[in-house]
This record gives structure tokens, sequence and C-alpha cells, in this order.
């Protein structure tokens, strides 16, 4: 292969790196940010966001509704309190109770709130989570509540990729990252420690050490409503095969006999929850790919097993939550949401009846520790947010919150279609719009990977910016992810390139059925759905009219040299292995850009913050193809926001709002 011209972009601290971004990135703002649309558009998301009638989700613990809150006095957030009660009557009495902006001077660090835990006996026992300028690496810091200080000589622990949980009030779990010592080659922690209160790290105790060629550790303890409290271990050796441990009483780590690729849900009634990846045999008995397993647990041996839940071919278990005596799951059937419930009684697990509930996008959002309610969230496309209480003992379902519409939806369908992919599979996605013709401006979303599903939610920015003014929108369900339960092992390895041909096939569909045309289409994706549509631009530039490609992969040849690369092996195959190289090499966006093919316009977004997928994947992506003169194209890379976009709702409303206006001058005019 011939050199990569573009290695240097790998360096983000080189000089020559950073001049590149940040010429690229104000040549985009330039472009595409001065306009009045841009502006009035920017506004009005940014007002949307910090809406006060929009359903406040809150965290319940003992009677009082935990949550974070945004605002254009407080554009970083405060943690804010109240009580149930005024909560439930509408009318909530919000007492602030620590502002992030308030640990920028004290960690010296452009901090943004990540998550808060509470240690659910003690709720006013917390400990923060405080991003790099929303990076994953994090600060944690134990904060007191009541008192709204941060504790003296509390748990602490310096930026990392650290994972820190609550043991008891006086003991956590430790699996530190903030040294490369204690990293894995994927830059996550391979160490787990014990650690009480008063100690410093060196006192506390050892537990567990992987091996550096793993991917992470993780340990946590799973408080049992109906019995004692089990703490465990969750070491992954690859993204989809990991080995479960039991700790005892005298912080030996114990081995659980269960299937490396099945993952740990939830723990209740002395029994632990699996999803299974693959057919489990145990003994006698045969348990199947995606089923929901029940199995106890004693001491660190395993028991007796129940299968509570098989989906079939249309099927998926999405996630479930464990209340005091119920185990609630959210369902995927045909690519919508519903729920099932079980509750252990005469020594089993029982289907109960649950009240009828709409189907769609459904969330559970919080389950308070040591009751049997559960809370809620439901919508599709056009439907708006429902809050819902749904109380598991007497089975009554009641609505808390309503979202106000944010965007008028007359007049605007909603179908789910299916295309057929190049190896006969049929291919389901939703099509919302007003209308139908080949003139339609359509924005076709797709991610595509690692077993997540893209589910019908609604859609407010792109209701009002988007469905309003006449485009459509389209959810593709492409192989990869995790709509159906045989969905995602499908399309991994050396078959990720149908997650590809899945998507040319939605767009082959659209125009087939003159819902648009390939020049009204443009493609959007980010992370492994950046890498999809960067395929399918490379693959077949003829078949769309413009190409967003948010915070990609795109070099498959150096992924796993890049930050948390390595972890994804599995997902994606080892370019070391000389067949995946040549795999790869196809694959790979980067190396499958042509000098003498006419592209699309393209608009590829990256954050200097990311250190999940490597800022260079969109750099060097985004460098060849500005050396094709016929090509127009466009870096968005502000410094801020991570892999997640953990940001401010005015850098949130910027960076949608250049999208708008993007499109507004590709595919709309």
């Amino acid at each position: 292969m011939s050199a990569d011209k573009f290695h240097y972009l790998e360096n983000l601290d080189s000089p020559q790196t950073q001049s590149f971004h940040q010429n690229a990135h104000a040549e985009t703002l330039a472009q595409f940010c001065q306009s009045d649309y841009f502006h009035q558009t920017k506004q009005a998301i940014i007002t949307q966001l910090q809406d006060e009638k929009q359903i406040p989700f809150c965290q319940e613990h003992r009677a009082r509704m935990y949550h974070f809150y945004q605002s254009e006095q407080h554009p970083k957030g405060v943690y804010r309190v109240c009580s149930a009660a005024t909560y439930r009557a509408g009318l909530p009495e919000w007492e602030v109770l620590f502002a992030v902006a308030d640990f920028d001077a004290i960690l010296g660090d452009d901090v943004y709130l990540s998550g808060v835990s509470h240690y659910v006996e003690q709720p006013e026992m917390v400990l923060l989570t405080l991003s790099s300028a929303g990076s994953d690496s994090a600060y944690t810091i134990e904060f007191n509540l009541k008192n709204k200080q941060i504790v003296p000589q509390g748990f602490h622990f310096p930026l990392g990729k650290n994972q820190v949980a609550w043991r008891d009030e006086n003991s956590v779990w430790i699996c530190p990252a903030w040294d490369e010592r204690q990293l894995t080659t994927s830059g996550y922690p391979r160490q787990v420690w014990l650690m009480q209160r008063g100690q410093s790290f060196e006192e506390a105790t050892p537990v567990y050490e992987m091996t550096a060629d793993g991917v992470m550790v993780h340990a946590w303890r799973y408080l049992d409503a109906q019995g004692a409290p089990i703490d465990l271990i969750e070491a992954a050796h690859t993204f989809y095969t990991k080995d479960y441990f039991y700790v005892n009483a005298n912080a030996e780590a114990i081995k659980l006999n269960l299937p490396n690729d099945c993952e740990l849900l939830s723990y209740l009634a002395g029994q632990l929850l699996l999803r299974l990846k693959s057919d489990w045999q145990r003994s006698k008995q045969k348990y199947l790919a995606g089923s929901l397993i029940a199995v106890k647990l004693n001491k660190g041996e395993l028991g007796e097993a129940q299968c509570l839940f098989t989906p079939n071919a249309q099927q998926a278990l999405e996630g479930i939550e464990t209340t005091r005596k119920f185990i609630l799951a959210t369902l995927l059937d045909n690519v919508s949401g519903s729920l099932k419930a079980w509750k252990w009684q005469g020594g089993t697990w029982q289907v109960v009846d649950l009240p009828n509930f709409l189907q769609g996008a459904i969330e559970i959002t919080d389950q308070p520790w040591g009751g049997d309610t559960v809370y809620l969230a439901a919508s599709d496309f056009v439907t708006p947010l429902t809050l819902f209480a749904l109380d598991l003992n007497v089975m009554e379902l009641s609505v808390l919150r309503r979202q106000p519409k944010q965007f008028n939806a007359e007049n605007i369908s909603v179908e789910q279609f299916y295309s057929t992919s190049n190896d006969g599979t049929r291919i389901p996605y939703y099509h919302i719009g007003k209308t139908r013709s080949p003139d339609t401006p359509t924005l076709v979303y797709v991610y595509g990977g690692f077993d997540v599903p893209e589910l019908p939610h609604y859609m407010g920015t792109i209701g009002r910016h988007w469905l309003e003014q006449g485009g459509a929108f389209v959810l593709a369900n492409v192989r990869g992810g995790g709509e159906f339960s045989h969905w995602h092992t499908v399309a991994i390895r050396e078959n990720k390139h149908k997650t590809v041909d899945d998507l040319l096939s939605v767009l082959n569909d659209l125009c087939e059925r003159g819902f648009t045309s390939a020049k009204k289409i443009a493609i959007q994706g980010g992370s492994n759905g950046g890498l999809v549509v960067a395929s399918a631009f490379c693959r077949q530039p003829e078949s769309m009219g413009a190409m967003i490609c948010e915070v990609p992969l795109t070099d498959m040849l150096r992924y796993t040299e890049l930050y948390a690369g390595a972890s994804w092996i599995d997902e994606y195959g080892d370019p070391n292995d000389e067949q995946m190289f040549d795999y790869l090499e196809k694959l790979s966006p980067y190396h499958q850009l042509s000098d003498s093919l006419n592209y699309p316009p393209a608009l590829i977004t990256t954050s200097l913050s990311d250190d999940r997928v490597h800022p260079a994947h969109a750099l060097k992506f985004y460098a060849k193809l500005r050396d094709n003169p016929q090509v127009k194209s466009w870096l968005y890379a502000p410094n801020t926001g991570g892999h997640t976009g953990n940001a401010t709702h005015e850098q949130t409303a910027h960076e949608l709002a250049t999208v708008f206006a993007f499109l507004r001058e590709t595919i709309v005019l």
C-alpha cells in the first residue's frame, strides 16, 4: 500500500493538525452559520430545548425527585430536587443542590455532568461523574446533597475512564484508569479494587486483574429486594465475550459457569437474569439464543434455571427492570415496543397481565428503589412523549406528564415499508412525511451496529425544521442493529458489508416507489452509523444527493490503533489478520475514496475531545475527500462535546442548525 498522506492528522497536538482543523472548521462556519436561516433555526432549537413545559425526567429516591436541568442562566446545568408530591401535582417546588459550572474552578478543567450515582439506601450520598470537555474521561467526586458540599476526604478519583460504583455507604468498587499501567490496550480499566472510606487508593484491596489484551472490567453490587446483596465482576475479554465473577466475603473472585457471550441484566429473588446471545445447553435442557433466563445463585454456585421469554423471528428482548417483587421487560415486535412482566410466587416466575399500553418507543426511565412502581416514557414519530407511572402491585397505569407538541403533525403520515437487500433479506424502514414524490427532500438515518435497535421516537426538532417544511424522514432498520434477536450477528466482521447493502437497498426502494429521487436523498449516521453512510457514499455516490457523517470510523485498517478501537474487533474484525485486512480495505471509506469520482456534497463532524472514536477518522476522511476538486465537502469539528455530544444547549443547537443549513443548501434548494 502507498504511504498514508494524512497520517499526521492522528497527532491532535501537532501544530499542523491544529491549523488544518481550525481552518476547516472556520470554513464550515463561514459557509453555513452566517445566514438569517441559521440564526433563526439555532435560536428556535435553543428555545425548544429550554422550554419549561418539557417533561423533567427524574430519579426518585425516598419520595424526592432529582433532576438535571439546563437553562439560559445555567448553560452547563444544575442538579435540583423537589418532593414527589409537588411533582405529581404538576407544580414542582425545586431546590438547587449544585451547579455544574462551579466544578470548573475546583477541578481546573472545562467539565460537564455525565452522571449522578445515588447510594439508594442513603440517597443524599452521591458520586458525581464530571466529564472533561464532554469526553468519556471523567473525574469522580463524592458529594453530600444534604449539606450541598463536597465530602472532605471522600471518594474522589482523578481524570480517567474509571468505573466507580457504591458497595455500601462506606465502601466503593473502583476500576481505575488514570495510569497507563491500569489500562487494557483498548484504554479501559483492567483492575478491580475494593476501597473503604478513609483509605488511600494504595491501601485499598486488590480483587481482580485481567490481562492487558482484554477490553475492560467492571464491578458492582446488586441489592436484592427479596434477599441478601451480591457483589459481581464483569471481565470483558472482547466486546461480546466476558466472564462473570462472584465476590465472596473474603474478597475472592469466583468465576461463574455462564456462557461467555451472555449478558447479565439484573438480579432478584436470589437469581441472576440473563439474556442469551447463543444457544445454551445446560444438562438436558437447551435454552435458545435471545431468551431471558433466570438462574439461581447460591454463594457462587449456579442452581436451577427457568426460561421466562424466547423471542420469535420478529421479536427481540430490549431490556429489563426489576422492582421489589417483579421483573418488567421491554420487548421489540416488528420494530415496535411492548411490555411483559413476571412475579416470583410459588417458587417460580409467573407471567402477570399488564394494563393496555401504547406501542412505539417505550423506555423505562426510573424505578424507585424498594417499591413496585416503574416510570415509563412512550412516544412515536408524531406523538409527543408521555410519562406514565405503572404500579405493578395493583396494575394501575397513570399519566404523570404529557410533553407539549413541538411541531404540527397535520398531514404527516407514518408507514413501515420493506426493501430487499442483495441476499434477498427484507429490510424494514419507516417513512415519515407529508409528500411522496421524486422532488421530496428525504433524510435517511441509519446506525446498524453493536446490537443497538433504532426505534420510532418523537422527533421534535426534525419535525419542526424538516417535516413541517415538506421534507421526509426515513429510519432504516438495517442488519447489525438489535431490532430482531438475529439481526446483529449476521452483519458483523466479514459480513459487515451487509449493513451497507441494506442501506443502499432502502435508498433504491425509496426511488423505485417514487417517494423521492437520488439527488434529493441525504444519508445521515454517527459513530458506527458514520462508517455505514461513508461506506455507502464511497460505493454508490450516485445513490444520494448528500451525506452527513458524524463522529465516524473511516480508517478500518488503523482503527484498532486509535483510542478504544481495539475493543471493537468483535464487531469489525482484526486488520492484523490477512484475510480480514483485505476485507476491511474494501469496506474502509478512507481507502475506498477515489480521486476521480464525482461524490455528492458531504458534511463530516467530529469533536476534538472525542476520546472514544479518534477524531483522525473524520479529519483524514475529510482531508482526502477535499483533495478531490469536484467534491463539495466540509468539516464541523468543535473542541468540546466528546463522542456523545455532552454539551450546552447552545452548542447542541449550533450543530443541529448547521446540519439543517447544510441540508437546505444541498438537497432542498
